[in-house]
């Protein structure tokens, strides 16, 4: 639920500045912009790791993991059990998550600094 809203309240600002008129509080957009960056690489990147670490723990003994895996690990989620899923996925979605919220900070940032 809170994804819809934060998706709808950046769909407002990118129409709201398309509307070419200006905003009197452009400034306190771009910090809040930047905020939701900040913190959408945090909890993004901190997610990335810790899935990239339950991933490799799960693999790690099958012996499949081969030099650069992480570059694409997707393509390993194959071969996890349902056991190891439940312990990997939710940090691949987390991290997902993590990578949709920065992006909706540089449209808030996009938004901010069209409306200046």
């Amino acid at each position: 639920m809170v994804e819809i809203a934060a998706v709808i309240g950046v769909i407002l600002v990118l129409l709201a500045a398309a509307a070419g008129g200006e905003f009197p509080h452009a400034d306190l957009l771009l910090g809040v912009g930047a905020a939701v960056v900040a913190i959408g690489l945090i909890a993004g990147v901190g997610a990335g790791v810790v899935y990239h670490v339950a991933l490799f723990r799960s693999l790690k003994p099958l012996g499949i993991l081969r030099p650069g895996w992480w570059w694409q690990p997707t393509n390993l989620h194959a071969h996890l059990s349902p056991e190891q899923r439940r312990g990997v996925m939710p940090w691949f979605f987390a991290g997902a998550a993590g990578f949709f919220v920065v992006l909706a900070g540089c449209a808030v940032i996009l938004a901010a600094m069209v409306t200046m």
